[in-house]
């Protein structure tokens, strides 16, 4: 592959400094082309690219010193490693002399991100470009190996390979004494003048101050024992940028402000073509997700001595992919994953129900073909071939896949991944064509399944969204296969998902819209069903409220606060109303039918129909409010109107009503409840207790909306004297308020400033 650009533009990204697209990536990417599933030459200069924007975001290799540190995300499964190590070999064409990578907690991820580094930066042959040390320590020489390392790197940096000396590559686990350990090594190294990266694998994880929360809590400053060894592994690196890598950032982007770890940039890694996320499994049909009834999940309450119905579907769905897959003598692995529970006790009885089932399977197929258990066999297969069909077209023939099983039996392994004598510790991919793999915790975050269509999940969900999400190893590149693919999962599983994907975007579009910007000046507000929390609170450093938005209204509290913000709201509601009343005419709401009005004693209603929703939701945000709650309440608001106009086919419109024309004629003064709030916003029925729309003369405010539409009340009020109110403006208080139909309702959650 040729790299047509030498020097990236960086566009109009803010980076701070351009790096060069050398001939160490170059060789680097030639050697990913090679390789099998390798994404195209086309995706690996986007790869590229985005790898370029995020090293140019760090702190310049020709600086003498300085730290920062960055947020780069990605989706579940979705190339942040391939991301990485392209960050990795970029480095090293711009002059960077040490690369640390911080992989993982757990001795196997960080054995399968080692191995992909070792294969992609040519590290497996003789003459490489790189010095690993893995789990570096001062009793193991590696100071002055290390040092050695760097004085001759130091003498042809910038070189050519071959001519250019190693670089240093340190891999180690994230893990309080090896990182003590690597702190005592680097200290001893001289590291002046030496641009530095760490890489911070799975950055959500582990890393950070689990002691922030009761921090925040009691203002005091404990640290956790791995985030303590990470910021004394950072004092002492004079030069270097601290790179988090996650594709679940909710607790990247709470911590403290003033916390060394706390990012001053984010960047996304773009997931290619052939990629299936969280909208393929959870899009409005949700055409390849099925429901596990509460009844086939075994409990001490409910014990199952036989194979859950759901389960022998699974695993129909599992046997004829893989059937298909050895027919059309498919490359790679076929895999199925269940993962009933984080406790190693039930994985044994799924296994033994896996490996029975398998087992009659077997039998069953080896009878003559008019026999009772085959021809069974044989009908529930072809239902489960029907619905393979509906998804994947190109499914081979029923027969075929059938006379197909006995070999895919005989070349497929039921492990269980645990941490029990008898689990797998490693997974050899390669060993055996088809897997099924019964776990728990072990395949959660940061495991690759290989090929993996089929996916058994009977747990609860979590209530912390970046743990549900770390759950979903069924998310990856199987684009070509993608209609095989199953996940069994509980209802509120499922809606929890959805929930979830639903938040992920919207973070990741606000994070793009930052894009090359200070992410300190991001609000760190999100979109989150209120069954879920962001993340575990115990590293929530920054004061944030979850709001539950339902249908009905938003009624801001106290919108008299200050006297400045009234006199400018009073010039917004002017302005606006005019300039609304212009662009898209207006009547007396009294018009329709529904908004009955026929008093005399009262200025009418006026309607205008049909306002763009981002001039409401540019009024929303100009208009100034002072008090918290209100804050919070507007600020969700906010949020769910923007997530509407994002998903509305047609233009997403509002009806503005101008309550009383904006008028303070007639209007009595309003008290303040003992907290300081408005009592009751809005005027009712008149006469109070008809039973029928004939009887009365006005509906009232509440019924002044259009159903399946946001509506906007503007008005102005009078209050009697209050010491709370400054009197200057207490004759005219401009007030507004929201309604929300249940679609475009979102819950949200919000931090406080």
């Amino acid at each position: 592959m040729n790299i047509h650009v030498e020097r990236l533009t960086g566009g109009t990204l803010d980076t701070r400094w351009t790096p060069i697209v050398g001939p160490f990536t170059k060789e680097f990417v030639a050697r990913k082309l090679k390789q099998r599933g390798a994404p195209d030459a086309d995706a690996m200069e986007r790869i590229v690219t985005e790898a370029a924007t995020i090293l140019g975001r760090c702190v310049p290799p020709s600086e003498p010193a300085g730290q920062d540190a960055g947020l780069i995300v990605g989706y579940v499964q979705s190339g942040k490693t391939l991301s990485f190590t392209t960050v990795t070999a970029l480095a090293r064409d711009n002059g960077y002399g040490v690369v640390i990578l911080l992989a993982g907690t757990a001795v196997a991820l960080k054995g399968q991100s080692e191995d992909r580094l070792t294969i992609d930066l040519g590290m497996g042959e003789i003459q490489h470009d790189w010095r690993k040390f893995e789990n570096p320590e001062v009793k193991g020489g590696h100071a002055s190996d290390i040092e050695k390392v760097l004085r001759a790197w130091s003498g042809s940096r910038g070189g050519a390979p071959g001519t250019a000396k190693r670089s240093v590559l340190v891999t180690v686990l994230k893990h309080h004494q090896r990182l003590k350990n690597l702190r005592d090594v680097l200290e001893r190294v001289d590291l002046a003048g030496v641009p530095v990266l760490i890489i911070d694998d799975e950055s959500d994880q582990a890393g950070l101050n689990a002691r922030a929360g009761k921090n925040l809590r009691t203002g005091s400053n404990e640290l956790s024992s791995t985030y303590r060894r990470i910021l004394e592994l950072k004092a002492v690196i004079p030069h270097h940028t601290y790179l988090q890598y996650t594709a679940t950032p909710q607790a990247n982007l709470l911590i403290a402000v003033a916390d060394l770890l706390n990012p001053s940039f984010a960047e996304l890694v773009s997931p290619g073509d052939g990629y299936v996320g969280g909208r393929d499994f959870f899009s409005a049909d949700k055409p390849l997700c099925f429901e596990i009834p509460p009844q086939q999940v075994p409990t001490v309450q409910n014990p199952l001595t036989e194979a859950p119905q759901t389960l022998q579907q699974a695993l129909q769905f599992f046997i004829l992919g893989a059937a298909h897959h050895s027919v059309t003598r498919g490359k790679g692995n076929r895999s199925m994953m269940v993962h009933p529970s984080q406790r190693t006790a039930p994985h044994t009885d799924y296994r033994e129900w896996l490996d029975g089932l398998l087992e009659h399977w077997r039998d069953f197929l080896e009878q003559p073909k008019g026999s009772a258990v085959r021809q069974e066999l044989e009908r529930s297969l072809r239902d489960s071939y029907d619905e393979l069909l509906r998804t994947f077209d190109a499914l081979e023939p029923f027969e075929k896949l059938v006379n197909a099983l006995p070999e895919v039996f005989s070349e497929l392994k039921v492990v269980k991944v645990n941490s029990n004598a008898d689990g797998q510790k490693v997974v050899k991919w390669n060993d055996w064509p088809y897997w099924i793999l019964v776990g728990g915790q072990k395949l959660d975050r940061g495991f690759t399944v290989e090929g993996l269509t089929i996916s058994y999940m009977p747990r609860t969900a979590s209530t912390n969204a970046d743990t549900l999400q770390q759950r979903a190893r069924f998310l990856g590149y199987k684009k070509s296969y993608e209609g095989l693919c199953r996940v069994f999962l509980l209802d509120d599983v499922i809606d929890a998902f959805e929930s979830y994907v639903e938040s992920e975007e919207f973070v990741r579009g606000a994070l793009a819209e930052h894009r090359g910007k200070p992410l300190q000046e991001w609000k760190r507000d999100f979109i989150l069903n209120r069954a879920l929390s962001p993340t575990r609170k115990a590293v929530v450093g920054r004061r944030v409220v979850q709001v539950e938005m339902d249908e009905g209204w938003v009624v801001p509290s106290a919108l008299y606060f200050d006297a400045e913000a009234v006199r400018h709201n009073r010039q917004l509601f002017e302005r606006k109303a005019a300039a609304w009343r212009l662009a898209h005419g207006a009547v007396d709401a009294a018009l329709r039918a529904e908004f009955k009005d026929v008093r005399r004693d009262s200025p009418r209603n006026i309607l205008i129909e049909g306002v763009p929703i981002d001039e409401v939701l540019d009024f929303l945000l100009d208009a100034r409010i002072r008090s918290l709650d209100d804050s919070t309440d507007i600020a969700a608001t906010a949020i769910s109107l923007v997530k509407h106009r994002d998903e509305s086919d047609d233009p997403a419109l509002v009806d503005v009503v101008l309550v009383g024309n904006l008028s303070t004629a007639g209007l009595t003064g309003r008290g303040l409840t003992a907290d300081g709030k408005i009592n009751n916003l809005f005027v009712g029925e008149s006469p109070k207790g008809t039973t029928s729309i004939d009887q009365l003369n006005y509906v009232g405010d509440r019924a002044l909306y259009t159903p399946g539409r946001v509506t906007l009340h503007l008005r102005y009020l009078v209050f009697k004297p209050d010491a709370r109110i400054d009197s200057t403006i207490a004759d005219c208080v401009p007030w507004f308020s929201v309604r929300l139909p249940e679609q475009v309702a979102r819950d949200c959650v919000i931090e406080e400033l």
